[in-house]
């Protein structure tokens, strides 16, 4: 039988966002003595080299799977968004504790995990006369925990694409039907009654950079224009890149 990792930071995207942003996102997991998995849906082979040169210069701290799952729902960026939650159930036999973000996520400094079954980032809903809006950004996907044993994650699947599902149907598939999903969970999960439940703070996440918090995630246009986040981004992202070539110069010195 394979022993469950503990803990483990996950994200799932395409190869457009990988390129963009899976390096800073790692490099900021490993330099802070942290695990992490990430996603990636439809690689094409430079991908896949790449993704096995993370692997190898984060020492085994980041471990990767790809490839898209059995769905009929649409492949746009509304599913994309949605890939990470739909992912989660081909993650229990790997790890014990899964911790969520968005790829463009710096984790800052050690993440401590919960111990209830799921955590949860609740927020004021948008002032808007939209209703979808108003009560899909009542949640926020870019943190979510689960504690992933059976009746947990069972629960969370039936759950979350049930919803997706019936979002579909009637005509209801728009931007933010992970949050919307999401925040269906969460309600559902609360009344279960059964389930302990974890609020996260700005303690814990931020998109507003907070110099307290421990994991920012570059929302919308914050991510290209706040100097904070840019900073912080570069500083990981360059880390990277100089292990890069410092371990391609050592193979071309290694092979002459």
């Amino acid at each position: 039988m394979r022993i469950k990792k503990e803990k483990v930071i996950f994200a799932a995207v395409d190869r457009k966002y990988y390129r963009k942003y899976a390096a800073a996102w790692a490099w900021s997991i490993f330099q802070n003595n942290m695990h992490g998995h990430i996603h990636v849906i439809d690689p094409v082979k430079k991908d896949i080299k790449s993704l096995h040169r993370l692997k190898e210069l984060t020492l085994g701290h980041i471990q990767f799977s790809t490839g898209d799952i059995k769905s009929d729902l649409p492949r746009d960026r509304c599913y994309f968004a949605s890939f990470r939650f739909l992912y989660l159930q081909h993650l229990n036999d790997l790890y014990q504790k899964v911790l969520v973000t968005d790829i463009d996520s710096i984790i800052r400094q050690k993440v401590q995990f919960p111990d209830e079954d799921f955590g949860f980032y609740l927020r004021e809903g948008l002032k808007t006369n939209d209703n979808w809006f108003a009560e899909s950004s009542k949640i926020a996907a870019g943190i979510f925990f689960v504690n992933l044993n059976k009746k947990n994650i069972d629960r969370f699947t039936y759950l979350f694409n049930f919803k997706l599902d019936e979002l579909q149907s009637n005509n209801s598939w728009r931007w933010m039907v992970d949050q919307n999903a999401l925040f269906f969970v969460f309600k559902n999960i609360e009344e279960d009654k059964i389930f302990k439940i974890h609020r996260f703070t700005k303690k814990d996440f931020s998109w507003d950079f907070e110099k307290l918090s421990n994991i920012w995630t570059g929302k919308g246009e914050r991510k290209h224009k706040s100097p904070r986040y840019l900073k912080e981004f570069m500083k990981y992202n360059a880390g990277f890149i100089l292990v890069s070539w410092r371990a391609f110069l050592k193979r071309i010195i290694s092979f002459d």
